[in-house]
């Protein structure tokens, strides 16, 4: 029986195997089950070359972790940056929030982790502040109230946001219809404060 041939690949190229492996490997089998082992056998690489691009296990999840938040950040910005409509811009953070908290998302697994999210300590809190800022700056525009009050109306809407999508996880449901609900009961608490 031949065995099959190894592909060199670029340090880049390699690199973005190993990441596209462990992200696959967690999602599949849990992160308490996930080695540099496992990661190595299920390459097809041998350890060695694993611990040449990760020298810890640690390293190689806060890499998969910024990678993740880079991509899911520069996603969402785009979005964001793409529309004017303040009914679309709301239905994105709901959305996301959905995203967040669905099973199969490796994101919240990985931000769970202390240590491995402290490599997000500067990146992490400016992405976020942005995203943040577009909605307070959406809020203002849209109905016509001060900073201040557009932060407070942002916070609540996200606490309704977030437990939507966190009950929609526990109980499933309509996905769609959940998230549309979810924006007319928003936009509709948005309402009360108008001047």
């Amino acid at each position: 029986m031949n065995k099959p041939i190894r592909k060199r690949l670029s340090t880049e190229n390699r690199r973005t195997q190993l990441l596209d492996v462990t992200h696959e490997l967690i999602l599949e089998h849990g992160l308490n089950s996930f080695t540099m082992d496992i990661l190595a056998r299920e390459a097809g690489v041998s350890n060695p070359l694993v611990y040449k691009y990760f020298s810890t296990r640690l390293e190689l999840l806060q890499s998969l972790l910024q990678r993740e938040f880079d991509l899911f950040y520069g996603s969402l910005l785009r979005r964001l940056n793409r529309t004017e409509d303040f009914v679309a811009v709301v239905h994105i953070f709901v959305s996301i929030n959905f995203d967040e908290r669905s099973n199969g998302k490796i994101l919240p697994t990985l931000l769970n982790l202390s240590d491995v999210s402290k490599v997000l300590s500067n990146s992490g809190p400016k992405a976020q502040n942005k995203v943040g800022n577009i909605l307070i700056d959406s809020i203002m525009d849209a109905y016509g109230v001060t900073r201040k009050e557009a932060r407070v109306m942002a916070k609540i809407s996200s606490g309704a946001s977030i437990a939507a999508a966190e009950n929609f996880s526990i109980f499933g449901g309509n996905r769609q219809n959940t998230i549309d609900s979810t924006v007319q009961f928003i936009l509709g608490g948005l309402e009360t404060f108008k001047k």
